[in-house]
């Protein structure tokens, strides 16, 4: 008969995740096994670093072929992710079927090749039974129920549950349905969340009906509440239009009516918000940290926030002295300046990029978010160096999407609260925002003499209507001209 008895020394010091979530790099609520006769087992290994120094002799002396050890030990450090994130028990009481489930999870997820499937079998079994000493491990049993060899599903679940995606199951199931949809077409994270924001929103104004046995009719009414009682903005509306009209006729099948006589919200046409070149100095000198160097960038090179936060190490070129943009709002790329200035200090920030994922590489960790399906095709960049982005958060987080522990970039808000405080420290009265320094980097650019196709190449405009708009800022709508008033009548 055997006990389990919490051991305190076996804890180590953990990491904290978004949203307060506090992960074990190793321990995890372990616990040492101990039987009747009080006969401890060997203790585990400190850390996974240790476990994998253990992991390498072991793999010699199983004749693990050289070449192949460095791929043996990236399955354990994917095992322990899995284990940490989806099993959340100790090493000690790992079974075959968590052996199996992981297993499965990758099939599901990345849809290796056998002989990656093969390869990962034997390595986590070696691991568990050699270093953890988990003799009840066996390949031959996990083999068996890979196959089905026990009557059951490998998880315990129907077919339908084995999914490419995880979805939030405590939700109701219009809302997981939608919510596989846009993960499946790879919509983005920010748009996810808003259109599952405006379905909800759009639930509750219908007393909780279900979403699927609406129509035409109930969309006008919702749509028009927006305009005629919420008085939102143009724009707002026609995100909630855009959600709506993805759930009904995408993922419901929904035929919708014509809604053309739907009252809509008015667009208002407004100059954007462009600081001096003296305001943006004064901006600049109240930053410090990350959030100039972002800034710096914004107006250096006419980056979007998200575009500067993205940025991946191996798309800052300092031989030609340009940036590669990549996952722009358009989906395009473009290249831009690397301004002379930050050369410097941003080669300095790719330095303590990589010592940093270097660190998480020894933890286990180091794996960072791919877009689409790069992580099947290219099954080592997302460890690599030049992958990792230049701007990396502080803490791990755990993507919602896959619940795997990662090192995403900086987060918007640190950067966008510390530029409210520099603009209030600095007596600007404008509504500055971040996106005010790529409107300035356009204005100014342009009042230097740039031809406006240039500028809109640099800004990764699709028409070039949309970077005329920086001529009417300058008051000079194409030409360039001064007042009448200036021209006929002296300053008193």
């Amino acid at each position: 008969m055997f006990q389990r008895r919490p051991n305190p020394d076996y804890l180590v010091s953990g990491l904290i995740l978004s949203g307060g979530i506090r992960v074990l790099i190793w321990g995890f609520a372990m616990t040492e096994t101990v039987d009747d006769n009080h006969q401890q087992e060997s203790p585990l290994p400190d850390s996974l670093t240790e476990a994998i120094q253990l992991f390498e002799p072991v793999m010699v002396r199983r004749n693990v072929p050289a070449r192949a050890r460095e791929h043996f030990v990236r399955w354990v450090k994917k095992f322990n992710e899995f284990r940490v994130i989806r099993i959340r028990r100790s090493f000690r009481t790992i079974v075959n079927g968590d052996v199996v489930d992981f297993l499965q999870d990758q099939k599901t997820r990345f849809s290796p090749p056998d002989w990656q499937s093969r390869q990962a079998q034997e390595s986590v079994v070696l691991f568990l039974r050699n270093v953890i000493g988990l003799e009840e491990i066996d390949a031959r049993r996990v083999t068996d129920l890979l196959r089905g060899g026990d009557g059951s599903s490998v998880d315990g679940s129907d077919e339908s549950n084995n999914v490419s995606v995880i979805v939030d199951e405590t939700r109701p199931e219009w809302y997981q349905v939608v919510q596989r949809s846009l993960r499946t077409q790879h919509y983005a994270l920010a748009t996810e969340k808003a259109y599952l924001e405006w379905l909800e929103r759009f639930v509750r104004f219908h007393d909780d009906k279900d979403p699927r046995e609406t129509g035409t009719d109930e969309v006008r009414a919702f749509l028009e509440h927006l305009a005629l009682e919420r008085n939102v903005s143009a724009s707002t509306q026609n995100q909630a239009f855009s959600a709506l009209l993805f759930a009904c006729s995408t993922v419901f099948g929904t035929e919708l009516g014509n809604l053309s006589d739907t009252h809509r919200a008015r667009g208002d046409k407004r100059l954007p918000v462009v600081l001096t070149t003296t305001e943006v100095n004064r901006v600049l000198d109240n930053l410090k940290g990350l959030p100039l160097m972002i800034a710096q960038l914004l107006y250096g090179a006419g980056l979007r926030l998200k575009e500067a936060l993205r940025l991946r190490i191996k798309d800052v070129d300092v031989g030609y002295g340009q940036i590669v943009v990549r996952d722009t709002k358009g989906n395009e790329d473009r290249v831009t300046y690397l301004p002379e200035t930050l050369r410097d200090e941003l080669m300095e920030q790719v330095e303590k990029a990589m010592s940093l994922h270097s660190r998480d590489l020894d933890e286990g960790y180091g794996r960072v978010w791919l877009p689409f399906a790069l992580a099947t095709k290219y099954p080592n960049a997302e460890v690599e160096s030049g992958w990792q982005y230049v701007f990396p958060a502080s803490n791990l987080s755990v993507d919602p999407r896959t619940r795997i522990p990662r090192r995403h970039h900086l987060g918007e808000s640190t950067v966008q609260k510390a530029v409210k405080r520099a603009v209030a420290a600095a007596g600007i009265t404008k509504p500055a925002t971040c996106h005010s320094l790529r409107h300035s980097f356009a204005t100014h650019s342009i009042e230097a003499g740039a031809d406006i196709r240039t500028v809109q190449e640099l800004l990764g405009h699709k028409d070039v209507s949309t970077t005329m708009i920086y001529t009417h800022v300058l008051n000079r709508p194409g030409v360039s001209g001064r007042s009448p008033l200036d021209r006929h009548r002296k300053p008193h």
